[in-house]
């Protein structure tokens, strides 16, 4: 019995045996029919897929060009920095990479769930994420590097790049004339479809940053934006270079000279920090405040500030986010060029405009003398800032003290028309045209036409409105009333309908037609008149020169990469007043009075100052709402005998214009004529206009 059962046993064992081997056979055929396949008839396009991730063709960003002062001094450059990115791979657990990736950088801001965020925000999925920036000269940049490179397994996907990043040696100073870079939008891709910017590029957003970004007329390319360049180069599995294949260099972008002459800025903003910081003391809404330096020659911008301050460098270092509040502030409004956006109520300085319409018209003389007792005797004449009056008054001594009486007799006889056709002349309410930024602000230079185009469709749609309203009502109460009682209602609505109409028309005539107190608030700078401060500058610096407006420029000339010059900006005239030379020498000499005079507004400002350096000023307090809010403003020019520079502050919420802006413009013309012992002098001013 046990024999037979082994007998039996081996049949079997040798059909299993064979089962065996014929799936073997099976199984090494579907292998090698596979393998087949792969290395013969897909031989080649996997060679190709393995080539290709083996080789990565990476963008070399290129440098912007650097921005510098009239004398060489670096105002915007480019740094070095490691760009640490994340980009999706096949077969990458991602969120084990984000967390170690979060552990490794160890900053306490770039959570995983701010990394993943990032990511989630990426508009580009095809491209890698950045995550984080950090400066090569920073300390704490080497170690960072190092020991991402360290735990280069534990990080898949995580890329480390070299590339230049905008940087402000001399943070927020000329922040709002050199603007910032940011990243650039969709709406500015398509706006630049044909210039080959891609979705990760930077762009100029404001200031000279976004003026010179880049241009290509007739061939020749100009800008600030460099050419980008590749390399091409063989990686590992871990993404990490093993070897350089090929590399394009980049083109550095052009450099750009400005006429800021460095040293004026730097006094310019520091004077009005300082006069800012004490008015801020006396009324806390103060915080503001503009100014423009020109060369009364040629118009090229010295200096140029708005306040308060941008920091480029905030835009581009990550910084924005933690200062998003200052920046957003709806009263501080940092990121506003109060120097060419703002419009201000001009107040005294103003008054030159007028003395110049009056004496061109030849319904003055300088000689002619009024008494002041402190108001104008016309109805509706305004009262001067002395309440007492000035006494006797000349257009000298008026202009001296500032005596609104005297203005307003003065705009009185010279009309409406001819102030504003003086006005006009000399470039207020309109653009002046300024090379170098952008945004520039109209301003109002009011008349009777500008006033009636302002306030007639207010009047019409208040019309519209209350007829509106009273047919609404009287078709409600029509539609349920007898026979009898809509005749009444009829009769009452048309009546209301006349009431309307007749309050309308008095209304009308009233606020489109120009009263005599236009004309007097006009002749002081009140009332309507609101300027840009560069308009201000503008028109000090064409009355210093004898009539000729230049248009403003900022920029100098354009350097290539090579040192060839590109672009070469000149002088240009952008208008030729008709005003008499003999009324605007008049003017000049009794602006010169207001720092010569004993009793002159600016002497204080001035008196210290060598006998060959005199100063031709007007100071001015401006209501700047009607809140009754003030602005001081202050105008100049210098040497009177034969003017180079001329300029215009506003220092908002300021009592006085003397002793807030004009101690900003003491501190400019003392750094201008090279006056050292003035500028390191303390200086405390007086309450004056």
């Amino acid at each position: 019995m046990g024999n037979q059962e082994k007998e039996n046993w081996k049949p079997r064992l040798n059909q299993r045996l064979k089962g065996f081997l014929a799936a073997i056979i099976f199984i090494f055929l579907l292998l090698s029919s596979r393998l087949f396949f792969l290395q013969i008839v897909n031989a080649q396009e996997f060679s190709k897929q393995s080539a290709e991730n083996r080789i990565r063709i990476n963008p070399i960003e290129a440098r912007r060009g650097d921005i510098l002062a009239r004398g060489g001094e670096v105002l915007a450059t480019s740094q070095v920095v490691y760009v640490i990115t994340i980009r999706t791979m096949p077969n990458q657990d991602l969120d084990t990479v984000i967390n170690n990736l979060a552990n490794l950088l160890g900053d306490p801001e770039l959570t995983p769930a701010a990394i993943k965020d990032l990511i989630k925000k990426n508009p580009y999925r095809y491209e890698p994420t950045e995550i984080k920036r950090i400066p090569a000269n920073d300390p704490a940049a080497a170690a960072l590097i190092a020991r991402l490179e360290e735990h280069r397994e534990e990080v898949p996907g995580v890329n480390i790049i070299e590339e230049p990043q905008r940087y402000y040696p001399n943070g927020p100073l000329a922040g709002h004339v050199l603007g910032y870079v940011g990243q650039i939008t969709q709406e500015e891709l398509d706006a630049h479809k044909e210039d080959n910017y891609s979705p990760n590029d930077k762009i100029g957003k404001s200031g000279i940053e976004s003026f010179l970004e880049y241009s290509n007329v007739n061939g020749q390319e100009i800008g600030l934006r460099g050419k980008n360049g590749a390399e091409q180069v063989e990686v590992d599995a871990l993404n990490r270079k093993v070897r350089d294949l090929v590399t394009l260099p980049p083109t550095p972008g052009d450099t750009v000279q400005l006429t800021i002459d460095f040293k004026l800025q730097q006094t310019l903003e520091k004077a009005m920090d300082q006069v800012i910081a004490s008015t801020k003391k006396i009324n806390p809404k103060a915080g503001g405040g503009a100014a423009v330096v020109l060369n009364v020659k040629t118009g090229a911008i010295l200096a140029l500030a708005s306040k308060p301050d941008i920091d480029p460098n905030d835009f581009v270092n990550g910084n924005y986010a933690k200062k998003a509040s200052y920046y957003n502030d709806p009263q501080l409004r940092p990121m506003f060029n109060r120097a060419i956006q703002g419009v201000y109520a001009p107040g005294s300085i103003f008054k030159p405009i007028t003395a110049m319409a009056a004496l061109d018209a030849g319904v003055v003389k300088p000689s002619d003398t009024i008494y002041d007792a402190g108001r104008y005797w016309k109805p509706g004449g305004i009262t001067c800032w002395v309440p007492s009056g000035h006494g006797n008054v000349d257009l000298n001594r008026a202009m001296a003290v500032s005596c609104n009486t005297y203005f307003q007799w003065a705009g009185d006889l010279a009309g409406i028309g001819k102030i504003d056709d003086v006005g006009r002349q000399f470039g207020l309410g309109q653009p002046t045209g300024i090379i170098g930024l952008q945004g520039e602000a109209r301003g109002v230079l009011p008349s009777p036409e500008w006033k009636k185009e302002i306030n007639a469709p207010i009047w019409d749609r208040w019309l519209k409105n209350k007829e509106a309203e009273i047919e609404k009502k009287y078709a409600g109460l029509l539609a349920s009333a007898s026979p009898e009682e809509k005749d009444k209602l009829l009769q009452q609505k048309e009546n209301e309908l006349k009431a309307v109409r007749a309050k309308y028309q008095i209304n009308y005539n009233f606020d489109t037609a120009w009263q005599p107190y236009n004309t007097y608030n006009t002749s002081m700078g009140q009332g309507d008149n609101n300027y840009t401060v560069i308009q201000l500058a503008n028109y000090i610096a064409t009355l210093a020169n004898g009539g000729t407006r230049w248009r403003p420029y900022l920029i100098e000339k354009v350097i290539g990469a090579d040192g060839s010059l590109k672009k070469e900006y000149q002088p240009q005239v952008a208008g030729r007043v008709t005003v008499s030379q003999q009324a605007m020498a008049e003017v000049r000499r009794a602006m010169l009075e207001a720092t010569q005079s004993r009793e002159g507004t600016a002497s204080f400002l001035f008196s210290d100052f060598p006998p060959n350096i005199k100063v031709g000023s007007k100071t001015g307090t401006a209501q700047s709402g009607p809140g009754g809010e003030l602005n001081g403003t202050f105008v100049a020019f210098a040497p009177y005998d034969d003017p180079q520079i001329a300029l215009a502050v506003v220092i908002e919420h300021a009592k006085h214009g003397g002793d807030s802006a004009g101690v900003v413009a003491r501190e400019v013309l003392a750094q201008y004529f090279n006056l050292p012992d003035i500028l390191n002098k303390p200086f405390n001013g007086v309450s004056v206009e």
